[in-house]
């Protein structure tokens, strides 16, 4: 009888990828990204349950739904997004904020992300990313998330597989 292979369980391989990213230094402090996913209604729990402790930034949120083509060694996925976000103060005009949090924080975390991608054994990408930057997402009820963000939405197609994660170098 044959060793049977499970089915590949895409946001357990990149809560693996995504636990080996290094830590972000701002004059803000330290942060370590944490990874979730769901709906708008998860992310709006996830939120909601996250408001007394200390708060889940940055954050890189799996957007549902999505699908996933299953081949016998992989999973393909066409248009999978990512959102990259922190808490934000909406008094900053753009350019306080591009410093603040996109330079700081956002984009050294995609690019972070994007080392991972390119180092990883475990995850294909295509080479093509789209991104929407997102000022003050959430203001004045333009989203139902509880907590108003500087934001990066990128998305991409990937194929991830069943191999053990190779050590990645930042």
């Amino acid at each position: 009888m044959g060793v049977v292979k499970k089915m590949i369980v895409v946001e357990e391989r990149l809560q693996e990828m995504f636990n080996t990213l290094p830590v972000i230094q701002t004059v803000d402090g330290d942060f370590k990204p944490i990874f979730m996913y769901g709906d708008q209604k998860e992310l709006n729990t996830f939120l909601k349950a996250n408001t007394n402790a200390e708060k889940p930034y940055p954050l890189i949120w799996l957007v549902y739904p999505y699908e996933e083509k299953h081949t016998r060694t992989n999973v393909e996925i066409s248009n999978i997004s990512l959102i990259l976000a922190v808490e934000t103060n909406i008094e900053m005009f753009n350019p306080e904020r591009m410093e603040s949090t996109f330079k700081a924080v956002l984009i050294p975390l995609w690019d972070n992300i994007r080392e991972l991608f390119n180092a990883s054994n475990t995850i294909a990408v295509s080479q093509e990313y789209d991104i929407i930057k997102f000022p003050n997402y959430g203001e004045e009820d333009t989203s139902e998330s509880t907590d108003i963000w500087d934001a990066l939405k990128i998305t991409f197609e990937c194929e991830i597989n069943n191999y053990c994660l190779n050590e990645i170098l930042y």
